[in-house]
């Protein structure tokens, strides 16, 4: 990521990195007056060394605004899909499905296995997405709960339903830090440490919902 002001506010640096200039020199010169004798020399070093920890806080805010990004995005896919489809795979009410052909196929919890793929990289995104959207159906789930159908991408394999899913909401973080993907090879280093920040919120999701989602039938791979 680029140089951004806003990961390091001008009240920051007036309120905590500019008094520690003053801090720093006074105590360097305490501590060893012999070594720095002239007081301009002392503060000069903590002029040094409250850069520092001014670069220290600014890569910190960056990771912060980056794991907060992918926390937020994970939360909403996980409610909005994984949490929703596993709700429904945890009871044992049959679920319709409506085909492209028109048919409403009908299965059982245990006649449905999803396999979610958790990409470790954008490169890796598109070429699952790829896949996945040329080898399923798009199936639309009939839940009575919601007054529309969502869908889901699905084949039929030996009378049992299988379906593929994968966060696609991860194409939408390249608009928001269009700096870190101006290139493939950007891209490529920036995305992978976000997108761990975003299946490590998924794992917690996980853990924290165990008791309404059906993780038996839900299998995340990494892809």
């Amino acid at each position: 990521m680029k140089l951004s002001l806003k990961f390091l506010p001008i009240k920051d640096m007036f309120y905590s990195v500019v008094p520690t200039v003053g801090t720093y020199g006074g105590y360097l010169q305490g501590m060893a007056p012999k070594l720095f004798p002239n007081q301009w020399i002392a503060i000069g070093i903590g002029l040094i060394l409250s850069i520092i920890l001014a670069v220290i806080f600014y890569f910190e805010n960056v990771k912060a605004y980056k794991k907060s990004l992918a926390e937020i995005l994970a939360t909403g896919y996980f409610m909005n899909f994984t949490g929703r489809l596993g709700k429904l795979l945890k009871t044992k009410t049959p679920i319709h499905f409506s085909f492209p052909d028109g048919s409403i196929k009908t299965f059982t919890a245990n006649h449905i296995s999803v396999e979610i793929g958790m990409p470790i990289s954008l490169a890796s995104l598109i070429k699952y997405s790829e896949k996945i959207e040329m080898n399923s159906d798009i199936v639309y789930v009939r839940e009575e709960t919601y007054s529309e159908p969502f869908w889901v991408r699905a084949n039929v394999q030996d009378a049992k339903l299988i379906v593929y899913e994968f966060p696609r909401t991860l194409f939408s973080i390249s608009r928001y830090m269009r700096k870190d993907f101006t290139n493939s090879q950007k891209a490529e280093k920036n995305s992978k440490k976000i997108y761990s920040f975003f299946s490590e919120k998924i794992d917690q999701l996980r853990i924290e919902y165990s008791s309404e989602i059906s993780n038996e039938r839900l299998n995340f791979i990494s892809v």
